[in-house]
């Protein structure tokens, strides 16, 4: 199967991409799709209202209350959700091929008429703020919190509010600042929409241009320009939390290069390597022979979008046994920078890479959300064939060279959080 000759892409309208792709399951389609959006085109001083806004899409729209739109999917066994991350509004939905024209229509309703109800806002709020104060208490976001805060600048897409900032920003909103982020931010101008399954494009791309025509233009704010993060400079800070059984630690560092550079698939090789998956060294040692930790791995993060992404590790030791289990964790990173991984490791890791890589395209979920990302990163569709090859053309040296280059074992980040 190649991508480049199965997958048709057609702006229906101005600032609506469809990108279909029809397989042999028969009857069924899975749709997924984003606009631009999220927290990164939220108000400076609150950017909590991306997440909030987005969570309150299917609490019922101008035209129907939550309990119909329930009624209706119901009726036809279809399923339609809705989420925000930093860079996008995304939906999804789970439906029969004859239902098309009510899912899309649906979609459409809830992104550009929802109800905004003060009532509802209430209620979501109360269970947001539960949550976070539940998460105060958990100590890997915490340990992950505050590594994000040393490493980046407070403008950076990638800097985290503390928990008790979030519960501040919270308990602020109000309908009008839901109000006003819906007008600038759902609309039309960055709309994807990725469908897979028994799908005629001819007929599909028909409904989703007469669908999602009511929705007016986006009027985005500038987002392109942010402080890289912050020099690498070793730190280390422990976070107490009082009564727990475990406790969770983060190493890391910034990268300083995104996904698209031409040493980011080498690093990340390395880095999977190094703690990848359960064969990657920190799991074979620290874990399997030593048996100071309950679970470690190491990967690269939020480097999407033009970002300068982090590297870091995490682990998670009893008490008694953290300051063993960090020192035994250092010792092997510092194997990793000075003598580098072998020929074996980095063949073993691209036959890993390649055969998840494929594992993850086995439903039509999988699919076009793989199809969806790609484009969202602006890039061709003949990348997604590619991408095994340009795995397994990767030599040892760029994967040793990306480790020398990037990483910096004598200024790293390292964070605890739990009952020190």
């Amino acid at each position: 199967m190649l991508f480049k000759n199965k997958v048709n892409e057609i702006e229906v309208k101005q600032g609506i991409r469809s990108l279909t792709m029809a397989t042999a399951i028969k009857d069924v389609v899975t749709i997924s799709g984003s606009l631009e959006g999220g927290s990164l085109y939220a108000p400076i001083d609150n950017k909590q209202i991306a997440n909030i806004a987005t969570a309150m899409i299917d609490k019922g729209t101008d035209q129907k209350d939550k309990y119909e739109i329930s009624d209706i999917l119901d009726s036809i066994g279809a399923e339609i959700s809705f989420s925000s991350s930093s860079n996008h509004i995304n939906f999804t939905a789970h439906c029969m091929k004859k239902d098309l024209k009510t899912i899309m229509h649906l979609i459409a309703e809830q992104l550009s008429t929802p109800s905004l109800k003060e009532n509802e806002l209430e209620l979501l709020k109360t269970r947001v703020l539960g949550n976070l104060e539940r998460n105060k208490e958990d100590t890997r976001k915490q340990a992950n919190i505050a590594l994000l805060r040393k490493i980046y600048y407070p403008d950076h897409p990638n800097f985290r509010s503390t928990i008790d900032e979030s519960i501040k920003l919270i308990k602020k909103i109000s309908i009008e600042n839901l109000q006003n982020y819906h007008d600038q931010v759902f609309g039309l101008g960055s709309v994807r929409i990725a469908s897979v399954g028994d799908v005629d494009p001819d007929n599909l791309n028909s409904i989703i241009k007469d669908s999602f025509g009511v929705l007016k233009a986006q009027n985005l704010p500038d987002v392109s320009e942010f402080d890289t993060a912050q020099k690498s400079v070793e730190h280390k800070e422990s976070i107490h939390i009082p009564d727990k059984t475990s406790a969770d630690v983060y190493i890391g560092q910034s990268i300083g290069i995104d996904q698209d550079h031409k040493d980011y698939i080498p690093l990340m090789m390395a880095i999977y390597i190094l703690g990848g998956n359960f064969s990657a060294r920190l799991m074979q040692t620290v874990r399997d022979k030593e048996g100071l930790t309950y679970g470690i791995g190491s990967s690269i993060s939020s480097a999407s979008y033009k970002r300068d992404g982090y590297w870091s590790t995490w682990a998670t030791f009893s008490p008694e046994l953290i300051k063993k289990g960090i020192e035994s964790t250092r010792k092997q990173i510092n194997l990793w920078t000075s003598n580098g991984v072998s020929q074996s490791e980095v063949e073993t890791k691209k036959q890993t890479i390649v055969g998840s890589y494929k594992v993850g395209m086995d439903t039509t979920g999988g699919l076009a959300n793989r199809i969806l990302s790609n484009d969202e990163k602006g890039r061709d569709i003949s990348y997604l064939d590619d991408y095994p090859n340009i795995i397994n053309s990767v030599s040892i040296d760029q994967v040793n060279n990306a480790i020398k280059t990037y990483v910096d074992p004598l200024n790293l980040v390292e964070v605890s959080a739990g009952t020190l």
